[in-house]
């Protein structure tokens, strides 16, 4: 294989590894609610570009695949924890960061096998959220204490002040006691025939 094949090859593999990141990170439900909801200010998807380049200057292009000083999926979900926290004021608990660290660090090897489907097929995913107008839901953030105890109220001016009924919520089910047999044996019952 010449030198310029052997270049070009190196350089597709690159980027094909850059756009798992930004794909990975595009997929990722927490990054997607803080950018959509600019959690990040109003730059909150500049900032997800640019956490894509961080995770990628993790892999230095010219140390070897799987080399020693090459960052692990514990390095990257600690640099998703720490952006999220320092760019989002997001502190993730879900474990979601290891989650997409690992499917980088998989995509990573895919990539360095020169195998793309993975990438690829992820693409063409994004591609058709992208067509039907991508992912734009927002969350309403409640912030504070949102517990008044009437009590004091009543206590202040006397008269309690009614806001709009809250929302009926269904009852919860009633719970089927366990049915015994006859040697004294717990019988288990699928939750379809309950």
């Amino acid at each position: 294989m010449s030198l310029a094949a052997s270049h070009h090859r190196t350089e597709t593999k690159r980027a094909k590894f850059d756009l798992a990141i930004s794909l990975c990170l595009a997929f990722w439900p927490t990054l997607t609610d803080a950018v959509n909801n600019e959690w990040g200010g109003p730059d909150s998807a500049d900032k997800r570009d640019w956490l894509a380049g961080v995770i990628s200057d993790l892999f230095p292009a010219d140390s070897p695949a799987n080399g020693a000083d090459e960052a692990d999926d514990i390095d990257i979900a600690n640099v998703l924890l720490q952006v999220m926290q320092d760019e989002f004021e997001l502190d993730v608990q879900d474990e979601s960061d290891m989650v997409v660290a690992r499917q980088i660090m998989q995509l990573k090897q895919e990539c360095d096998e020169g195998n793309f489907s993975t990438v690829d097929a992820l693409y063409a995913t994004w591609q058709q959220k992208q067509s039907r107008g991508g992912d734009k839901r927002k969350v309403q953030v409640v912030e504070g204490d949102q517990d008044t105890d009437a009590s004091e109220e009543e206590e202040d001016d006397g008269d309690v002040e009614m806001d709009e009924a809250p929302s009926l919520v269904p009852a919860p089910k009633p719970r089927t006691e366990p049915e015994i047999d006859e040697e004294g044996f717990t019988k288990v019952v699928g939750r379809r025939k309950r």
